[in-house]
């Protein structure tokens, strides 16, 4: 293909606008889900993750059709004369979204850790106050003789 004929540039150009506004959901997404940290809502951050999944899958489907488009236009445009300023515009819109929601990610990733380390702890106490108190209870003995014994 010497080119993009221009079917292809505005089938791109759609394919792309349309990745882009997957990705404007999956930074309100990846947002809320900072939210939804902060606030220990566990189940709706877990339900996040769900949607967040289906928006990924939509992206990798639009990205499969857009790739092969994606690659001729860069071979055409290499030389600067044949680029698309909004193809290339949204190819940048598309870079910072990435970076931004991959970022907000990371640090959603490392807070949860966090969480989940004290949750752990808490469990571990939990448990040891648990084993403390069963061992106090087999060790006294309960039987009615000690408490209805007349002295």
């Amino acid at each position: 293909m010497s080119g993009l004929e221009s079917a292809d540039m505005e089938r791109l150009t759609k394919l792309l606008a349309d990745e882009l506004k997957l990705y404007g959901q999956i930074r309100k997404l990846t947002d809320k889900q900072t939210e939804l940290l902060s606030r220990d809502d566990i189940e709706a951050f877990e339900s996040s993750l769900d949607k967040r999944a289906e928006l990924i899958e939509k992206i990798k489907g639009l990205h499969q059709e857009s790739n092969p488009l994606m690659q001729s236009y860069i071979t055409f445009s290499a030389d600067g004369k044949n680029s698309n300023s909004e193809i290339d515009k949204l190819n940048e819109q598309l870079r910072e979204a990435l970076e931004y929601c991959n970022e907000i990610n990371e640090n959603n990733i490392a807070d949860m850790k966090a969480k989940t380390e004290v949750h752990s702890k808490k469990i571990e106490e939990h448990s040891a106050k648990r084993k403390g108190i069963g061992g106090y209870a087999q060790s006294v003995p309960n039987t009615p003789e000690m408490f209805d014994k007349k002295t």
